[in-house]
C-alpha cells in the first residue's frame, strides 16, 4: 500500500494570536506528491483536529490508526499547518484490527 499524507495549511499567514483570515486548505497527497483530494475550508480561523478528520472521511480517507500523539487526533504540527498519515477509507475498513 502506498504512503498517503494529508496536509492542512492556512491560506494566509497567521496573526500573532494564531488566527487566519482566509481559512485553510486540506490536501491528500500520494507518495509522488500528486494531489488525490482537496477540501477548501474558507471559514476556519484556526485548525480543528476533529473537524479535519471529518472532512477527510467525507473525501474518502481516514487517519492511519496509531499515528500522531494523544489529543491531536493523528495530526502533527508541520510548519504553519498540520500533517497526518492517512489511508483510503476502504483500506481502513478492510484492514484487520490489532485488538
Amino acid at each position: 500500500m502506498s504512503e498517503l499524507v494529508a496536509a492542512c495549511t492556512p491560506n494566509s499567514y497567521p496573526h500573532d494570536d494564531g488566527r487566519v483570515e482566509h481559512g485553510y486548505q486540506l490536501n491528500v497527497f500520494d507518495q509522488d506528491l500528486a494531489v488525490l483530494a482537496t477540501v477548501d475550508l474558507p471559514d476556519w480561523e484556526s485548525f480543528d483536529h476533529e473537524e479535519a478528520g471529518r472532512h477527510l472521511a467525507d473525501a474518502g480517507f481516514s487517519l492511519q490508526s496509531g499515528s500522531g500523539s494523544a489529543g491531536t487526533g493523528g495530526w502533527s504540527p508541520a510548519g504553519l499547518g498540520y500533517m497526518a498519515s492517512v489511508v483510503r477509507a476502504e483500506a481502513a475498513a478492510a484492514s484487520p484490527s490489532s485488538d
